[in-house]
């Protein structure tokens, strides 16, 4: 029933519902920029610091990356998941239309629930955004506490390359002096 009413509607009939539904469109495009620049950042800002490590590090660090590389390599990746707490996208111009048409009908039918009160709905939205502001708080906390271990690592290879590094030192000086 309400696909054939939505098809018979004109095109002005049919504007308030698709201007609702290209307003949330927008503001979910503008989210899911927004995550994917972050991403971008920290893949960008993870490369450059790989990159001074990298140029750092001597001879002997750079083959003990290699074996440490491989042994990553040789793992099996597991499939990503999907995020359960990413925001979902917005309803289209037809489901805005449907709710219209079935406040429409509830007033003609006294039995159906009211499931379009504005004081729901306006709780919902609040709903919503503390949703979408405690996701991306709790993104940017992972965000951060991954850094610190992946800095944390990078030190602790530093370190065992270094004292590596002073071992092979000090054998080739014994080695010299024999």
């Amino acid at each position: 029933m309400r696909p054939k009413l939505w098809r018979n509607l004109s095109a002005e009939e049919k504007k308030p519902y698709e201007e609702k539904y290209q307003a949330e469109r927008e503001a979910y495009l503008q989210i899911v920029a927004k995550e994917k620049r972050e991403s971008e950042v920290m893949k960008l800002l993870e490369e450059e610091q790989k990159q001074k490590t990298a140029t750092e590090l001597l001879e002997q660090y750079l083959q003990f990356k290699q074996e440490a590389d491989q042994q990553t390599k040789n793992k099996k990746k597991t499939k990503k998941q999907k995020d359960p707490l990413k925001p979902k996208r917005p309803i289209s111009a037809f489901f805005v239309f449907s709710k219209d048409l079935r406040e429409a009908l509830s007033a003609e039918n006294k039995n159906m629930l009211e499931a379009n009160d504005p004081i729901v709905a306006k709780k919902q939205m609040e709903e919503y955004l503390l949703e979408i502001e405690l996701y991306m708080t709790k993104q940017d906390n992972e965000a951060a506490t991954r850094q610190l271990e992946e800095e944390q690592h990078l030190k602790i290879q530093k370190q065992g390359a270094l004292q590596l590094l002073r071992k092979k030192k000090k054998e080739k000086a014994k080695n010299i002096s024999k």
